[in-house]
């Protein structure tokens, strides 16, 4: 019986690699949508894309004393009677920590007047920490002083130390521009705030006195920067609470960002919180030819945009780019007036990159004569979404129309106005599927519950970080020896298969029943866990890896491209700990003093919404890994036969 449980384990892994690694490129989609979307596709705004902290995340580096002994002092800033820390010693057996209490200077262990004690992890799936909080209540507010020492050398020299506060005064920080290229500069601001639910200045109490933000470059070397209140660096106004500084982006590579804040609340207790931030820099490779766009019919019902550009030596061969732009023509009356907007993902051909416009949007639009125009361009990496090229306003020669022009049009919105004109298919493939998608480097977390799927077959690529692009790519790959399929995902799974649906064809296009995509635990707007993660791995060790798409930036910009059509077709769950009365609850401790409730111990339930999707419900009682406090979403069997039953295939 063992060897054949193994085998049933190691031969979907078997089957899974070869059609991963050796599938073909995809068919890109050509997207489309009415002018009410124009809106929805413009670039993200970056406030709504801040980062809210109650913690503040304090760097360990022991060194040696005089009397031969290691050691690392720091201030504590306590402002609430309840308080909690937690050590994140990279493993280290061997350090002691004591506390020196502000009103009497009485010296004691942190064993010795913590309330709880407790070994806990810290992080997503297998990008984790380990570490130990200490819950404290009832403590004295105040500035206390923290020791860390070891009689001996120590195990780990470098750490951090996770402060926790549960007062109501909270930092709210962001970047505010979207170009993340290389000599560029790069903006952050940063205030004070009453509650998530406001980021606006508490002006007449501001708590922040001094902010400051310590640069981590992709090399490793470290800048610290002070951050201005004074009107002249992105903060706005002067004295109006919001501080800013910016830096110049001279490597290419990911960059941590620690914004620092420290002052006095209203209270009198002392203020101290960070924000952390995560983002890549990449080379500015591509740029237009020239300031016009050309367009002419391939057949009776489509248009080919063409955009001239040159690429630079350093491009990759296979770099691929997302366009979005609004086409506007001219009515009967000679006004300007909106078309539709149209977007893909592709690469360029004889320096050139394309997308194409069903003619039927222009007969919606009454403007088949006439000059048309470009607005609003912009071409993004599609690994990050980082913009490389923005125009607002460019010229749209168009030398041919499409013969359906000529005929009359009922006005109806067709799926080839959407999306373009589908691919021949394989009628000798296998039969259809749903498919069970893991997420960001995940364990087999759907392979023990996958008798509760009906026709399924599990995905498999597990540890592994991977692009929101790269992800669908795999997705689509191992699903192409199926005539049609629909997706059961979990955490980025969901996101990868929505851009999978999005961007390109696939099985999913072809599949019958009656949800598509249905998703449990993904952050379709990121995580602040991303951030704060990566600052904590510049010391320790990267684990899987860095992950943009994964911040709330990054989501932000990758769901600016997301049209109302495709998030039509996503059915999604959120849950959260359940609640006792009696007893302190939570998914995973470490994290739980860092995401706001409810949470799910990686994703926050406000980041898991998706507009434009079908809420299926929040259900609490359940984490979002198999190894936290409550069972993990993805073992919650009368969900998952729920899903089963209602999944496309």
């Amino acid at each position: 019986m063992k060897q054949k449980k193994l085998l049933s384990v190691v031969l979907p892994l078997m089957m899974a690699v070869p059609s991963i690694l050796t599938a073909k490129v995809l068919n890109n989609k050509q997207l489309a949508g009415p002018p009410e979307e124009f809106e929805l596709m413009q670039p993200m705004q970056p406030e709504l894309s801040s980062i809210t902290s109650k913690t503040a995340l304090i760097p360990v580096n022991l060194e040696v004393n005089k009397s031969g002994s290691w050691e690392w002092n720091a201030n504590l800033p306590v402002d609430n009677n309840d308080f909690s820390f937690m050590i994140l010693s990279g493993g280290a057996k061997n350090w002691n920590i004591e506390l020196i209490n502000p009103k009497t200077q009485e010296v004691f262990s942190a064993d010795e007047i913590a309330s709880e004690n407790r070994f806990s992890k810290y992080g997503i799936e297998g990008n984790s920490y380990e570490g130990q909080r200490y819950t404290f209540n009832n403590i004295d507010t105040g500035n206390w002083d923290i020791r860390i020492s070891s009689e001996t050398e120590p195990d780990q020299f470098e750490g951090f130390v996770l402060i926790s506060n549960k007062s109501k005064y909270r930092l709210n920080s962001y970047r505010t521009n979207l170009d993340l290229i290389l000599d560029h500069n790069i903006n952050f601001v940063t205030q004070s705030t009453s509650n998530e639910e406001t980021i606006e200045v508490l002006k007449d109490v501001n708590p922040i006195k001094t902010a400051s933000m310590l640069v981590t470059y992709p090399q490793g070397n470290k800048e610290m920067y002070t951050m201005y209140d004074d009107g002249l660096h992105g903060d706005k106004l002067a004295g109006d609470g919001l501080f800013g500084a910016d830096f110049k982006a001279s490597q290419v590579g990911g960059y941590t960002v620690q914004i620092k804040a420290t002052g006095i609340n209203p209270n009198g207790t002392p203020f101290y919180r960070t924000t952390e931030h995560y983002f890549p820099v990449i080379e500015q490779t591509i740029s237009l030819d020239n300031n016009k766009a050309t367009a002419f019919a391939i057949n009776d019902n489509r248009l080919n945009i063409a955009l001239d550009v040159k690429t630079s030596e350093k491009a990759a061969n296979d770099a691929r780019y997302r366009i979005i732009a609004e086409v506007w023509g001219q009515d009967a009356k000679g006004q300007m007036t909106p078309i539709s907007w149209v977007s893909t993902i592709t690469d360029v051909q004889k320096g050139q990159l394309n997308v194409e416009l069903d003619g039927r949007w222009i007969q919606m639009a009454k403007a088949s004569a006439g000059n048309f125009e470009l607005r609003n361009l912009r071409i993004e990496d599609a690994s990050n979404f980082i913009p490389l090229i923005a125009e607002s306003n460019m010229d749209l020669k168009v030398n041919s129309m499409p013969k359906m022009l000529q005929k009359s049009f009922t006005g109806e919105i067709t799926q080839e106005m959407m999306m373009g004109v589908p691919p021949k298919t394989n009628n000798t493939r296998a039969s259809s599927k749903l498919l069970l998608v893991h997420g960001y480097c995940s364990s087999d977390v759907w392979g023990p519950y996958s008798g509760q799927f009906s026709n399924s077959a599990t995905f498999y690529d597990l540890k592994k970080n991977r692009t929101h692009d790269d992800f669908a790519n795999r997705i689509k790959n191992f699903g192409s020896g199926y005539s049609s399929f629909g997706v059961v995902a979990h955490s980025q799974g969901g996101a990868a298969s929505l851009h999978l649906y999005t961007y390109y064809w696939s099985g999913l296009d072809y599949s019958s029943g009656q949800r598509m995509i249905q998703s449990v635990g993904t952050p379709y707007q990121g995580t602040p866990l991303a951030g704060n993660l990566a600052a904590i791995g510049d010391v320790f060790g990267v684990g899987c890896g860095y992950n943009y798409n994964l911040t709330t930036s990054g989501a932000s910009s990758w769901l600016s491209g997301i049209p109302t059509w495709a998030r039509n077709q996503v059915n999604y769950y959120t849950t959260s700990f359940s609640t006792k009365w009696w007893r302190y609850d939570y998914c995973s401790m470490g994290t739980d003093m860092f995401l706001s409730d409810p949470e799910d111990g990686v994703i926050e339930k406000s980041r898991g919404q998706l507009s434009g999707a079908y809420n299926r419900g929040h259900k609490t009682g359940w984490c979002h890994s198999l190894d936290m406090r409550d069972p993990g979403q993805t073992s919650d069997s009368s969900r998952n036969y729920s899903m089963s039953y209602y999944a496309k295939r």
